[in-house]
């Protein structure tokens, strides 16, 4: 018996040896597999990017987590307290893992039938959220607990506490604390209610299950057993508790962005990610502060939903976006007396058709009265609708009369007589309300638009719009958009003429011209506008009237080398100018945003500035990152001058010098051509194609443009202290539809934008710069005005180019010859002064 008992305690001992090996390798084997804990050590949290308008509102967020880390001392105690009530409220007293939780845990499971009490601490839970993944497995587990140790030897409790509460999953793509009660409750942390804490501290176990959002009755027991262990711990005073348990659950969805900017954000995402990578980007918790003004985008966005709004309803109603059949619900409802009633379903229904910008979703119950008296006659020219948003209303024949059915973009339908002939009782509609007016029948539309708005004398973008709604389509048709800007890239090819030597009484025969060219057998003979010559014509006359004739005559002057040569130092990429007379047409592909910086020029006295969306970016310390500084000629803007300055007599023709030359801005014109060309497009406003812009009352400068077969629209403008340019045209080119020229379908989208931008604002003259004289000249012929001048009007020249020449007396102009007078009979627009490019020689320019 002895012998068999000495040789148990030497098999036991053997075996205990063994596995005492086995159990240190192993423990060893595990310690060489853990993960480095420098993701403690070195917390850097995944932070979205965030973007800000100017005055530091959040309009857009890009990440994988929605985090906002906080310091220590920044989370209340009491918060603190509900997660350890909830978590782990032995968390200060153990090593890392608790011992005898797991034997609670374990005797808690086995009692259930099935896991339904976790053991795991916050240490654990820290190793779990950062160093490991979240498989069930004895291994992992293992691990878990290896790492728990190993991270209470380094780092302090309340470290360990700091990292885990910014670091915990909360539901709702919520990450810490703070993001949790910004997305559940729309508050910071020292904010909330007792109720509040205990409800986001009950969070970790299920975020899914107990969200108070989906879940609110689940959440409101799991809500309710936190409060219960914060009185148990001590943390919270039972009587209050107590209080406190039939407290209802109101936590709602709350968007961290106060206000949302899609395609401004987007467009900032985008320039991010290129310089920075996505991963970088998304993570690094860089804040990003642009240069836009809420108010003003605002104001742009709402200009131009309505300007499109305004098209659509000139060329015809394309019909409802669904139908329902109502028979057909209302005996679906019939037969279900236990579930939702007609309306209840009508709704639901509804909740596929968000809303886009002004456009509500609605559905019609009925035409004409819901209840017509016996002397009621029709036709029903009423409609009853249900909105998505519940509220019934009656739909007015001032409405509805607008929806002649759409044919093409040039034809229309009959006018309607009766609501029948627009729409049925199933349809599922979309209406308008603009302030102090009915509700309209109105439509999504498929033209598109877009508006950029820029501080001329910075480059800072105020505001910008890339279409109609952000939901339909993240394509920003103001960056991203290449159409022909038409009669709009005038005005850099008359600067150019300027510049040259011409003056805005330059004459240029307004006479047709045919271009052949016999190696591809075709021919161009290109128009005016109106399909009409006018002979001789003022450059100044040339621009108000967007006489494309004048415009061809000039370029092919000045020579297309030049005139590529000067078009890009506006800021064109001149590989992207046509090197033919088709550019005088505008027929070059461009940005809208591009074409707004080329106006700039002019309104920022001949001075080129690049546009500036993003203003500054920091990291997550909020140390800058980067810095944009605005070229400006403002004094006030820069404080940094240049180290010597020049002359005098050079700063007065180049002010711009003033400047260091890290913001010194790149002059394109002299201050006295940039001011004439001011004056002629003063002149396109007060006289010209601009002249829905007189209602402002301002001192405006501005040009339309349209391209071929009105397939892009265009306007724009300036004033002293603002430039804006409106787009408007179909992202598949195709024709905008008869009249719908710039002035039609652009202009009244900036003259909405304008109004609302400058109001306020004490007007401004554009200021004269010297060198200029202003001199009466003869509106016929461009010369200096005499006693016997039927039209005169007073003209600015540049010092040294005014006319010296008198306009002759009537009588020696009648004894002129036909040649001479190169066309001048030929206003009526007959074939007669028609000249040929390739058959003999072009007539001479007039001047």
């Amino acid at each position: 018996m002895a012998k068999i008992f000495k040789r148990f305690l030497i098999l036991a001992g053997f075996m205990g040896l063994i596995g005492g090996i086995t159990a240190l390798g192993g423990y060893l084997w595990l310690n060489s597999q853990l993960p480095p804990i420098t993701a403690l050590t070195n917390y850097e949290p995944k932070t979205p990017l965030r973007i800000y308008a100017r005055n530091g509102e959040l309009i857009g967020e890009f990440g994988r987590e929605t985090r906002y880390s906080l310091p220590p001392d920044a989370i209340p105690p009491t918060l603190k307290d509900a997660f350890l009530a909830a978590e782990d409220s032995s968390f200060f007293d153990h090593p890392g893992i608790d011992i005898p939780g797991i034997f609670r845990a374990l005797i808690a499971d086995i009692k259930a039938g099935a896991a339904v009490q976790g053991a795991s601490t916050i240490t654990q839970q820290v190793a779990r959220t950062f160093l490991l993944t979240r498989e069930r497995t004895i291994l992992r587990k293992l691990r878990e607990m290896m790492l728990a140790f190993r991270i209470e030897q380094r780092l302090s409790k309340d470290e360990i506490l700091h990292l885990y509460l910014n670091q915990i999953y909360l539901g709702n793509g919520a990450y810490g604390v703070e993001a949790a009660a910004q997305g559940y409750y729309g508050k910071s942390v020292h904010q909330l209610e007792l109720t509040e804490m205990a409800m986001i501290a009950g969070l970790p176990k299920a975020p899914s299950g107990y969200n108070p959002v989906t879940n609110p009755e689940r959440a409101k027991r799991r809500r309710n057993y936190v409060l219960r262990r914060m009185a148990e711990t001590g943390s919270a005073k039972p009587e209050m508790v107590g209080r406190l348990l039939d407290t209802p659950i109101h936590a709602e969805r709350h968007d961290p962005v106060s206000e949302p900017m899609p395609m401004v954000a987007e467009e900032v995402r985008r320039r991010m990610v290129e310089r920075h990578g996505q991963e970088r980007a998304y993570t690094e918790g860089f804040r990003v502060f642009t240069s836009i003004q809420p108010e003003a985008q605002r104001q742009a966005r709402r200009a131009v939903q309505q300007g499109l709004l305004d098209y659509t309803y000139r060329h015809g109603y394309k019909g409802p976006e669904d139908h329902v059949d109502l028979g057909k619900l209302r005996e679906q409802v019939a037969e279900q007396p236990e579930g939702p009633d007609l309306r209840q379903v009508l709704l639901q229904r509804l909740d596929a058709y968000e809303r886009l910008g002004p456009l509500h979703a609605g559905i019609v119950l009925g035409l004409g009265p819901k209840d017509p008296g016996p002397d009621w006659q029709g036709p029903a020219q009423t409609a009853r609708v249900l909105l998505a948003n519940g509220q019934k209303l009656t739909l007015p024949w001032r409405g509805i009369r607008w929806a002649r059915p759409y044919k093409t973009p040039t034809t229309r339908g009959p006018k309607p007589e009766e609501a029948a002939d627009v729409m049925s009782p199933g349809d599922i509609i979309r209406l308008e309300k603009r302030p102090d007016g009915p509700w309209f029948l109105s439509q999504v539309p498929e033209v598109q638009g877009s508006l950029v708005a820029m501080q001329p004398d910075s480059g800072r973008i105020r505001a910008m719009i890339g279409g109609f709604e952000p939901s339909l389509s993240q394509y920003n048709r103001a960056t991203q958009a290449r159409r022909q800007p038409g009669s709009a890239f005038k005005p850099f090819l008359y600067a150019g003429a300027l510049e040259k030597g011409l003056t805005p009484a330059t004459l240029i025969n307004d006479a047709p011209i045919v271009f052949e060219d016999s190696a591809l057998e075709t021919r161009w003979r290109p128009e005016n506008y109106s399909q009409k010559f006018h002979g001789p014509t003022r450059l100044r006359e040339g621009l108000e009237n967007s006489r494309n004739l004048v415009t061809i005559r000039l370029v092919r002057r000045l020579g297309i080398d030049y005139t590529l040569d000067f078009a890009s130092r506006f800021g064109f990429d001149p590989q992207h100018l046509p090197a033919d007379l088709s550019l005088s047409l505008g027929s070059a592909s461009l940005a809208p945003m591009k074409v707004v910086q080329g106006f700039a020029v002019f309104a920022n006295g001949g001075l080129r500035v690049d546009p500036i969306l993003i203003q500054r970016v920091e990291d997550r310390q909020g140390r800058q990152v980067d810095r944009r500084i605005a070229q400006s000629r403002c004094t006030q803007c820069h404080r940094a001058r240049a180290a010597e300055l020049p002359e005098p007599d050079v700063l007065a023709s180049h002010p711009e010098q003033r400047f260091h030359e890290a913001i010194r801005p790149e002059r394109v014109l002299s201050p006295q051509v940039n001011h004439q060309m001011v004056t002629l497009l003063q002149g396109v406003v007060e006289r010209g194609t601009g002249w829905r812009a007189k209602k402002l009352g301002r001192n405006l400068a501005g040009k339309t443009g349209t391209s071929n077969d009105q397939r892009d629209a265009w306007f724009l403008g300036f004033s002293e202290d603002l430039v804006a340019g409106v787009y408007v045209g179909f992202d598949q080119p195709q024709t905008l539809g008869s009249q719908e020229t710039g002035s039609r379908a652009a202009a009244p989208i900036w003259v909405d934008f304008m109004g609302q931008a400058l109001k306020g604002v004490p007007k401004q003259e554009f200021e004269q710069p010297e060198g200029l004289v202003t001199v009466r000249i003869d509106a016929e012929t461009g010369k200096r005005a005499a006693s016997w001048s039927e039209e005169t009007l007073f003209e600015i020249f540049r010092e040294g180019k005014a006319p010296a020449e008198v306009t002759p007396r009537p009588a020696s102009a009648e004894r002129q010859s036909d040649e001479e007078r190169g066309g001048k009979g030929d206003r009526a627009g007959d074939s007669k002064g028609e000249e040929s490019g390739s058959s003999s020689q072009m007539m001479e320019d007039l001047f």
